[in-house]
């Protein structure tokens, strides 16, 4: 029996999120289903965590067990031939047995886009559609309030019974513009349920003159469930990567 570490890219536009869901297209389902046939009987398999309906991903990571014998480069083979297009496996190594695709995850790397431009019908799935300018200057400061360890309470949706605690490290946030698109980056030890589009959503506010930096600290502190009414849109979120010690 050997444990594999897959490395996947989806295009989540017309997926219910990653986690199997019953009457709901997932991606984990999609893939599942694929390495059931192989197998001929369930195979489970891990992912590093969720993505919501409509988030995209680059290098989301999940594991499997099987005792089948077929080379690495043959499995990538075999799973993407029987995928649809938009679900792609562009990695898997067998990995020690103690591997842990989400329990071993040391940080996660996800990015957001937002279009500042004219309404872009071929990018709408793809990159959220603000469709006007931003002071970006105001974005960037306001955005270094979130660096460090912080008590993310306010800008998560996770119940506070369920996941008491809710500190977390964002160690980077790199915020650019290229012709009108704006690029998000955050890289942190973990980001809870709608974390990453809270603070989006709320610095788009901040550039659009509506919140002030102090006003964003003070929703920072107050660790309340009610603090923050923004959420960016799913459709600019991609996880692009996930870091291990190996």
């Amino acid at each position: 029996m050997s444990r594999y570490k897959c490395i996947v890219s989806y295009d989540g536009s017309d997926y219910h999120g990653w986690q199997s869901q019953r009457n709901h297209q997932t991606v984990q389902e999609t893939i599942n289903n694929v390495i059931d046939r192989l197998h001929g009987h369930h195979i489970k398999i891990m992912a590093s965590g969720r993505t919501d309906q409509h988030v995209h991903a680059l290098g989301q990571v999940f594991h499997f067990d099987s005792d089948m014998k077929i080379p690495e480069g043959q499995w990538i083979k075999a799973i993407n031939h029987r995928l649809p297009k938009d679900i792609r496996i562009i990695d898997i190594k067998i990995v020690a047995d103690d591997f842990h695709a989400r329990y071993s995850a040391r940080k996660k790397r996800y990015d957001y886009y937002v279009n500042t431009n004219a309404y872009d019908l071929f990018q709408c799935d793809h990159i959220f559609q603000l469709n006007q300018k931003i002071d970006l200057q105001s974005i960037k400061e306001t955005s270094s309030i979130f660096l460090g360890e912080h008590d993310f309470s306010s800008f998560c949706s996770n119940n506070l019974t369920d996941t008491p605690n809710q500190v977390r490290v964002i160690e980077t946030i790199d915020i650019e513009e290229t012709n009108g698109i704006i690029h998000f980056i955050f890289i942190g030890n973990g980001f809870m349920r709608y974390m990453v589009r809270m603070i989006v959503g709320t610095l788009i506010e901040v550039g659009k003159g509506k919140l002030t930096k102090s006003a964003v600290i003070q929703m920072l502190e107050a660790k309340s469930k009610t603090a923050c009414r923004y959420k960016a849109k799913p459709e600019g979120l991609y996880l692009v990567e996930v870091f291990y010690d190996d």
